[in-house]
């Protein structure tokens, strides 16, 4: 159903993998997110650290930058919202267009 609502236009989605995690005293304290534009073409890489509470756009998913920040935006948001200690390694974000 999400697919078809993505390519109706509807909805748009980013699809994440955790690349990489570093742990301090047992708590991740920082990761690498790969994150792609719906579910189509090349991915972008997310970085975060959560011990500093910063976050930085490694790359972007493609050229058109105001396109591909609002997909990173989402990514930072729905990563920010998890608990640090149970980061999801894949996953389908949905959002409104």
């Amino acid at each position: 159903m999400a697919l078809q609502m993505m390519e109706d236009g509807v909805i748009r989605t980013a699809r994440i993998k955790l690349k990489s995690k570093t742990r301090q005293k047992k708590k991740i304290a920082a990761a690498v997110y790969e994150y792609q534009a719906d579910c189509d073409g090349e991915w972008g890489e997310i970085y975060f650290d959560f011990e500093k509470g910063r976050q930085k756009i490694l790359w972007l998913v493609d050229w058109d930058t105001t396109k591909s920040r609002i997909y990173a935006k989402r990514v930072i948001d729905f990563i920010l919202k998890q608990d640090s200690e149970e980061l999801p390694k894949e996953r389908l974000i949905a959002f409104e267009k």
